[in-house]
């Protein structure tokens, strides 16, 4: 199987296609060799058509997409899929109903040119690696959804591919199956340093798998980079909203108060922002209307807190209370605001509750009029 030394990258350059009706990818980005890159986006922002393109699927309407290996770059624009060392692996499982476990994953192993005897011992390298082999007989019909989900992963490492699409794996099974299995694909990527992208729709599947995140929205990349920058140093309202729970209120003013003091007049209050609170390239306040987004576990529960917000419905998560709350100005359009209560019992609704960020906490100032559209 591939390694991290020889590991391939894909590389798309002023890569644009169009669907009818007028959607268009546009998309400049590398997937990094050896690393798993994550895909996230809202329901047609184009993650499955990026992918698409990566597999050889769909062929551009402009621009290069090169695999890049060992110093040498081919443009694999118009080379088919199965001429490429691309594994894939679909949503629906795309399994073959009449043939065997073993079958199936030898495959793609045939088509390529192996003889039988090859074929069935790639086959049965790829169910080993994802715990099958005790599978190999059966039908698809006779597996779990878990099953089918790693039989079609064997399948696609059978080939012994330099790269690895995945395209929403998990979606069709069920929440404890989604976790354990997430783990097992992590795992696997790491064993192996193959070049692995994954789509999803689902953010903390993202934020547990990625080491590299991509947001999509509208067909482009909205921001890309480790999912810890993401978190912390969303570039834009889009990725701040979408990508996990936060604090988002409305900057009406923003006062420079020194060279690293900042006030921003909010509709839960005035708060001061202190450069060590802000994201290390952050040059200068954006223009008003702003947007203030805080994660929040960078906020602590404070009688004397300069934010403010009045309790609209709270959710017992196991583990603490996640609080919802409107601004304290009452203003729906002043924002939204999300806390963790650690208290055993939810705060009464209509209460009022405040809060101030950690003396080291992060936030983010940012324009409203870049919302990665």
């Amino acid at each position: 199987m591939s390694s991290s030394s020889g590991s391939t990258s894909l590389v798309f350059k002023d890569v644009v296609f169009s669907r009818p009706g007028g959607f268009r990818v546009n998309a400049n980005t590398t997937f990094s060799p050896g690393k798993l890159t994550v895909i996230l986006g809202p329901s047609g922002s184009g993650k499955t058509t990026l992918l698409d393109l990566a597999a050889g699927f769909l062929t551009p309407d402009s621009g290069d997409i090169f695999e890049v290996k060992n110093g040498s770059r081919l443009k694999v624009n118009n080379i088919a899929p199965e001429k490429r060392r691309t594994g894939v692996v679909f949503q629906d499982f795309a399994l073959f109903p009449h043939m065997s476990v073993l079958q199936n994953v030898s495959f793609g192993p045939r088509m390529r040119g192996a003889k039988r005897s090859e074929a069935v011992e790639k086959a049965l390298s790829g169910l080993e690696m994802t715990g099958m082999q005790k599978f190999a007989g059966r039908k698809p019909a006779e597996l779990s959804g878990g099953e089918k989900q790693r039989a079609a992963l064997a399948r696609a490492m059978a080939i012994e591919p330099d790269i690895l699409l995945l395209d929403e794996p998990f979606s069709a099974l069920d929440a404890a199956l989604r976790r354990s299995l997430r783990m097992e694909v992590k795992r696997l990527q790491q064993k192996t340093g193959i070049t692995t992208v994954l789509v999803t729709h689902d953010q903390d599947e993202a934020l547990a798998l990625a080491d590299i995140l991509i947001v999509m929205k509208n067909g482009r990349i909205v921001q890309e980079g480790t999912p810890f920058e993401l978190w912390h140093n969303p570039k834009d309202a889009f990725t701040a909203s979408f990508l996990g729970r936060s604090i988002k209120l409305k900057v009406f003013d923003i006062q420079t108060l020194s060279s690293n003091r900042y006030l921003a007049v909010t509709g839960a209050g005035d708060i001061i922002l202190h450069s060590h609170n802000l994201p290390q390239d952050f040059l200068e306040p954006p223009s008003v209307p702003a947007l203030l987004a805080i994660r929040p576990e960078e906020v602590e529960i404070h009688p004397a807190g300069e934010l403010a917000g009045i309790v609209n419905s709270s959710e017992y998560t196991g583990t603490m209370q996640r609080v919802k709350l409107t601004p304290a100005n009452g203003r729906e359009e002043s924002g939204t605001m999300e806390i963790n209560w650690p208290a055993k019992e939810p705060p009464e609704e209509g209460s009022e509750i405040r809060m101030r960020l950690k003396e080291n906490g992060r936030a983010s100032l940012l324009s409203q009029n870049n919302s990665g559209s």
